[in-house]
């Protein structure tokens, strides 16, 4: 459910001056102009009148219409296409590329009330030799300010991007020269660190720019709120490595790369004049990690350093982060990420520099490391996502239970991004296997929940927040030692998953269904329905979809992309998934209605990949329905009953091919058959 914007305009937000008793009319706002359906980077020309424009530290040559992007200092540097009057819109990206980097990320960057966030909209693996097509949707904020997508990779490596283009999908929303909503004041809003003060610190993710922002009401809100701060990226190494300083004297600084604190002092500042204590994020990592660090001579050019080498720059880059922060900083910095996302999805240690340099020890010796040049009390975590999963716990036990018999570790964070498919019960179970098997604490580091895909979204995400902090303030009670619970955010418009609205707060600060979830959890009492709330159907009517009004009920799970095109099964038209950055993007329905029924799914699908699933977005297990054997350009048919789970406000189920494989659906039934 989206805010309805506001009619006034705020000094601050809009430039827009107004003159105090009667000396002036206020100016009433530009009204729409023309907006350009489709943006098409033109790359025969660059600077003053290109429509793009260069995105960090980079040099970009335009060659035979073409545009190559070299000497990269960082990996989000590249170029963007400016699109300040998308907001309010679904966006289509798509680039075509080649790099010798290991992928592309496309992402969209914005300002949402003087603060940047940065949102991810598709990624996908890239070669020299070959054009890979990176291509999603994303939807923008509608009070987001001077928006761009931008190219961007996992690595320093040169670019070449071939064509990007910016287009509107559906409909156009022009809300150019309609003033963004005002901010609620969070002064009055009950504050969650003081609800429960007697059970864990209560944090948030935040970046600096709320610290310099001219809307007080963000630190207010901030203050009110939480007593405890992670910064969202100031202190990854990217940003602490000065990357200008260390290549211009490889020699002098061959062993402990230069830094440099500017992009984190004002979160630090904040935090040490409020009394505000700060979790270090993070220390190694595989991402926002710069590649030269890896090399002799820092030249990714040249030869890769030797195991010795790395592991002199990782203990002198730990060790000088480590200090500098409690020199300046004394005390604020309580806990710190030392590694951070070691174990790859599919399982084992993830592939990275890390591992490669020095090899399968490098977790253990960060750690050993990290104890050796922590300030007393500082805690040191692991920290990973999907880490409630079975198969990754595994793992992820097994790489720490070395550290922890060494006595380097104090605790174990658990990012949980997740949706409101998770049972509570399951994650509480995977937690205490931490606390069990290596003698952690736990702290909840980066928590957000995707609004589910029902009727209510909003209200139901509510119930849901309420379920899952009850069973952590039973699981509290009972003994786990959960010391910090973490949002990873202040706002929805904030997120990183902004279109999954995953937060306790409206962009425009007022509290969401969802903060008083979390409230009804410690204060007792049920989230509010709200006026336009819709009564789940009781009719169990069937969900049938056969294309031939170029209609859909469903939408895409992440960033995937939904047409209607030809070669059907039946009639003319069928449905075509493709796109996406990962095989679990695909097409997602929403059975909430049937929850606690038997239904009988009967559908056509044609894919060229192995296979396609249909599975149930129950988070942590996701079980498949059934799964198709394809592979070949035939239609099958195909149908299966499932007992919808009835521990659930809502659910849906999806799509998806085992290899990214866009696929073609036809002739879609979802019926209760009990």
């Amino acid at each position: 459910m989206k805010k309805q914007l506001s009619v006034l305009m705020s000094v601050v937000l809009t430039g827009v001056f107004f003159l105090s008793g009667c000396a002036a009319k206020p100016k009433e706002p530009e009204g729409p102009h023309d907006v350009p359906l489709t943006i098409t980077a033109d790359f025969s020309k660059s600077g003053d009148g290109s429509n793009w424009e260069t995105y960090g530290d980079c040099k970009v040559i335009l060659d035979d219409g073409k545009a190559v992007l070299s000497e990269r200092a960082t990996s989000n540097s590249g170029i963007a296409i400016p699109c300040p009057d998308y907001r309010g819109n679904t966006v289509s990206a798509t680039a075509k590329v080649s790099s010798a980097n290991s992928f592309v990320r496309l992402s969209l960057r914005y300002e949402i009330y003087g603060n940047t966030s940065y949102v991810t909209i598709a990624e996908g693996e890239t070669t020299e030799s070959s054009v890979a097509t990176i291509s999603g949707n994303i939807e923008i904020p509608d009070n987001a300010e001077n928006a761009l997508v931008y190219i961007e990779a996992g690595d320093v490596r040169d670019i070449t991007v071939s064509s990007f283009e910016l287009a509107i999908v559906g409909d156009l929303n022009n809300l150019t020269g309609v003033p963004i909503e005002s901010l609620a004041d969070p002064s009055a809003t009950a504050s969650l660190s003081a609800a429960y003060k007697d059970y864990f610190k209560f944090g948030v993710a935040s970046p600096a720019s709320v610290m310099t922002n001219t809307n007080e009401e963000f630190r207010t809100l901030l203050k009110t709120q939480f007593n405890s701060v992670t910064p969202e990226n100031e202190l990854k190494p990217e940003n602490v490595l000065d990357a200008a300083t260390t290549l211009a004297d490889p020699a002098k600084y061959n062993e402990c790369p230069a830094l440099n604190f500017d992009a984190a002092k004002p979160i630090l500042d904040f935090c040490k004049e409020n009394g505000i204590p700060m979790r270090g994020h993070t220390l190694i990592w595989y991402s926002q990690t710069p590649s030269w660090l890896f090399y002799e001579n820092y030249d990714v050019n040249g030869e890769l350093a030797s195991r010795e080498l790395m592991l002199t720059r990782m203990e002198n880059y730990i060790a000088a982060v480590m200090i500098w922060c409690e020199e300046n900083y004394p005390g604020v910095i309580y806990a710190w990420d030392v590694v951070n996302e070691a174990i790859a999805d599919d399982g084992g240690m993830r592939d990275c520099y890390w591992l490669e340099t020095i090899g399968d020890d490098y977790v253990e010796k960060a750690f050993e490391f990290a104890r050796k040049h922590a300030p007393e009390g500082v805690q040191l975590f692991y920290n990973d996502y999907n880490e409630y999963q079975d198969s990754k716990q595994a793992d992820i036990i097994e790489m720490l239970k070395p550290v922890a018999e060494a006595g380097n570790i104090d605790g174990m964070g658990m990012q949980s991004h997740i949706s409101s498919g998770l049972d509570p019960d399951y994650y509480l179970g995977a937690m205490q296997e931490y606390v069990d098997e290596l003698g952690v604490i736990i702290h909840i580091t980066e928590l957000d929940v995707t609004a589910p895909n029902s009727q209510n979204p909003m209200y139901d995400q509510g119930v849901y927040m309420k379920k899952l902090f009850t069973a952590i303030i039973e699981a509290k009670d009972a003994g786990m030692p959960i010391e910090c619970v973490t949002i990873w955010g202040l706002t929805d418009d904030m997120s990183w998953k902004s279109a999954n609205s995953p937060l306790l707060f409206y962009g425009n600060l007022d509290p969401k269904p969802a903060y008083e979830g979390v409230m009804c959890a410690i204060n007792g009492g049920e989230v509010t329905k709200p006026a336009d709330y819709v009564e789940p159907k009781s009719d169990l009517s069937p969900i049938e979809e056969d294309y031939e009004n170029k209609e859909y009920i469903g939408g895409p799970r992440y960033s995937a992309v939904q047409t209607i095109v030809g070669d059907a099964y039946e009639g003319e038209y069928c449905l075509m998934n493709s796109e996406g950055y990962a095989d679990y993007d695909g097409y997602s329905i929403d059975i909430s209605n049937y929850i606690g029924h038997t239904i009988h799914v009967s559908f056509a699908v044609k894919c060229a990949a192995d296979q396609v699933c249909l599975t149930a977005d129950i988070d942590g297990t996701w079980p498949h329905l059934v799964e198709v054997p394809t592979g070949t350009d035939e239609w099958i048919e195909v149908e299966c009953d499932y007992q919808v789970p009835d521990d659930n406000t809502s659910l849906s189920i999806y799509f998806e091919s085992s290899d990214m494989t866009e696929f073609y659906l036809d002739n879609l039934k979802i019926e209760a058959v009990d």
